[in-house]
């Protein structure tokens, strides 16, 4: 028996190991391939599925193509055009660099090529079984074309793990929306077992393909928006901040033209919507940062999905600097989904309208409609058809599902805010008021809150946050641990208008509290704000945290509540303090403030216009 213990692998095991890394599924495969195809040069690539890829996946571009022996070479491990030296590492500016892609994918499928060199009169074919590799002469062609069929024919354990047809589709066609966005000057085709499934057409400039991948509501319900920091360059289109989705899947991030998912931007781009989302939403934008090449590695991922920024502090103030300066332009207005939710919900509880050319009427039946069986109408009974509640949830709650409206044109912020002039209270929750193009409806708690909450942030911002002397100071034991850090950080509260006193080892009293909560119970005020620093602190950004959370939560309960009545002058004075407040649009929680129903708007509903 031989001492030797350690030997080297061979080349096709060594390629499958490589493969377990960059090759996880179709989807994988496809994303490399595209790469390639795009560092080639091509300005028009159609990628071909089959069985969501484990049966076929073909890609043909239109790129420089290559020589037979730069076509072999290729599928060698670590063979690549773009570095030569360890310096170049650090200026990688092209999609691929390893030079693992092709071997690696040739070593678990049966792997076919067919390129020329571009303005050369002759191509070569390609083909990798297992291992054995058989080139032939070929066809000139413009640009590379390649198939990988069969794909893990020899690795049939690695077909457990893949998912549903549709799962893996899905996944092809993230790989390609995302690639689609970096390259928008790039056509792009995909075909899923013959149908056309994902046509993006050449020369787009940069908004024009992220509605194109976003969808056209996306376009009715963000702004663009650019600024430079640092010497980092951010092309940002940022949804409304009443326009969120469940989760983040909707969010994405482009670095030096590669699509990454990163925790750290993600946590950016929510801290920037921090005080104008739901907590439990997440806000629909496409991030786009240009930096020096220096100044990220890439190399860090088998799969290039994630970097390694050198400076992640400026990344991060970077984002929040872009999203609040976009969030200040478009405060004060509400996307269409809640005005969509509120018109389709109204229709759904409402009799089915004439069919204009034949003239019959049609009544959809349920809870909902507007009469009983009995043929006698609820509202004539007196009942109410729905509660404050109702109208609440109806109007104001969060969407449970994106709507199927599309706004025809994109949207900028003009002009000022106009809430036109209030008719009515409404179950003493609502104002309802006439605009010059329809009416709109607002919620009396939630503008108030937010009102009350710029007001509170202005002063603080300024140094200058009111404070009211309270004629009797009131007494607060918190225990000896919050004692103890009030003892070291008394002085650091006064910034938010709250002086305090030790009296004993355990025990304060509370000598002032800002004036605009002086309504407020001032113990659990206070209380709220000391929990707050303590589970914050004090840093530069957590100033504005702890701002956040405890401005968040005492101005909702500082603000005008639902069911308090409202003369028509205090109505008057709320929408004229709404119009000028910035961030009007929603409440500190992220609900929407308002909404609007334009006079096409009621004309659908009444069944005027189609």
């Amino acid at each position: 028996m031989s001492d030797q213990l350690i030997h080297i692998l061979p080349a096709h095991v060594a390629n499958q190991i490589a493969a377990g890394e960059v090759v996880e599924r179709p989807a994988s495969v496809v994303k490399e391939l595209l790469e390639n195809s795009l560092d080639a040069g091509a300005k028009s690539i159609t990628v071909r599925i089959a069985e969501a890829g484990k049966k076929r996946i073909e890609v043909e571009d239109n790129g420089y193509g290559m020589s037979a022996a730069d076509a072999e070479l290729a599928l060698k491990r670590h063979a690549t055009s773009k570095i030569s030296t360890t310096e170049d590492l650090h200026h990688i500016a092209s999609h691929g660099f390893r030079g693992e892609a092709l071997p690696s994918i040739a070593s678990v499928s049966r792997f076919r090529m067919q390129t020329s060199l571009q303005g050369s009169h002759e191509g070569v074919e390609l083909r990798m079984d297992l291992g054995e590799l058989e080139t032939r002469p070929a066809a000139p062609r413009k640009g590379t074309r390649i198939e990988v069929l069969d794909l893990f024919l020899n690795t049939p354990a690695r077909l457990n793990f893949m998912r549903t047809d549709k799962t893996e589709e899905a996944a092809i066609i993230e790989v390609m929306r995302g690639l689609a966005i970096c390259n928008p000057a790039v056509a792009l085709n995909l075909e899923l077992d013959g149908r056309k499934r994902l046509s993006f057409t050449e020369g787009q400039n940069e908004r024009g393909r992220v509605i194109a991948v976003m969808g056209s509501e996306f376009a009715g319900n963000s702004i663009e928006q650019r600024i430079e920091h640092e010497g980092i360059q951010i092309s940002a289109h940022l949804g409304l901040p009443t326009y969120h989705h469940r989760d983040t899947s909707r969010m994405l991030f482009l670095v030096n033209g590669r699509v990454i998912r990163d925790k750290q931007l993600i946590a950016a781009l929510r801290a920037g919507y921090r005080d104008v989302m739901f907590h439990d939403r997440y806000p629909v934008a496409v991030i786009r940062l240009e930096m020096d090449p220096v100044n990220v590695d890439v190399n860090v991922h088998p799969a290039k999905r994630e970097v390694r920024f050198k400076s992640p502090q400026a990344v991060r103030a970077a984002i929040v600097a872009c999203v609040r300066a976009g969030v200040e332009r478009m405060g004060q207005t509400v996307s269409s989904m809640p005005t969509d939710q509120a018109l389709q919900a109204m229709q759904k509880t409402s009799p089915a309208f004439p069919d204009a050319a034949s003239g019959s009427f049609s009544y959809q039946s349920g809870s909902g409609a507007g009469f009983s069986s009995g043929g006698r109408s609820k509202f004539a009974s007196g009942a109410r058809s729905s509660n404050a509640a109702d109208l609440q949830h109806l109007l104001f709650g969060a969407p449970m599902r994106e709507s199927a409206h599309e706004p025809e044109a994109g949207y900028e912020i003009q002009g000022t805010l106009n809430l036109g002039t209030p008719l009515a209270q409404i179950h003493s929750c609502y104002i309802l008021s006439q605009s010059e193009d329809g009416v709109v409806l607002i919620d009396q708690h939630a503008a108030h809150e937010r009102i009350t909450y710029e007001k509170m942030k202005s002063q603080l911002d300024r140094g200058q946050l009111a404070e009211q002397i309270m004629l009797t100071p009131e007494k607060w034991s918190p225990g000896l641990s919050i004692a103890a850090w009030l003892s070291d950080h008394a002085e650091t509260l006064k910034t938010f208008a709250v002086d305090l006193d030790q009296t004993t080892e355990e025990s304060f009293s509370i000598r002032s509290v800002p004036a605009l909560l002086s309504g407020e119970s001032p113990v659990e005020l206070v209380a709220e704000l000391v929990d707050a620093c303590m589970l914050i602190g004090f840093e530069a950004e957590g100033r504005s945290r702890v701002l956040e959370r405890w401005l968040g939560n005492r101005a909702c309960k500082g603000s005008i509540k639902a069911g308090r009545m409202l003369a028509i002058e205090d109505q008057d004075a709320l929408l004229r303090e709404m119009e000028r407040t910035p961030n009007i649009a929603q409440c500190n929680h992220g609900r929407p403030t308002y909404v609007r129903l334009s006079l096409n708007d009621l004309d659908r509903l009444f069944g005027r216009k189609e």
